[in-house]
């Protein structure tokens, strides 16, 4: 199986918080599990910083990387997937996330209640 991690769940393992990271800990922590982090993420932090919403590393890209995470960029195909996306979350980051996940067959590891119903 192979994962994408939401926003959230990027911040909380790049800040070592275990205890919002409960059970998604061990799957991170495994080596043999594929860890992807979308440029959606790193599109939404940069908002978020920009807004002072948020404070990060400025060398965030290197970080993910040493992490042993890799990145998935944005196409076409997944945001022709949002099209048939039921609404049932309004954040367009979030959104084009599930839509990456469906559309590559990644496991998304989020916490948020709207994001799970999908």
């Amino acid at each position: 199986m192979k994962y994408l991690l939401d926003t959230c769940v990027l911040l909380w393992t790049l800040d070592g918080d275990k205890k919002k990271l409960g059970d998604f800990l061990e799957i991170i922590q495994n080596p043999k599990n594929p860890i992807a982090v979308s440029v959606v993420s790193y599109w939404e932090i940069a908002v978020k910083k920009s807004l002072g919403k948020l404070t990060t590393p400025d060398n965030l890209v290197a970080i993910v990387e040493d992490s042993g995470f890799t990145w998935i960029n944005l196409e076409t195909r997944h945001i022709a997937q949002l099209e048939g996306l039921p609404l049932l979350h309004s954040d367009p980051f979030d959104r084009l996330l599930i839509s990456q996940a469906k559309i590559d067959g990644y496991t998304l590891l989020a916490t948020d209640k709207q994001i799970l119903m999908y």
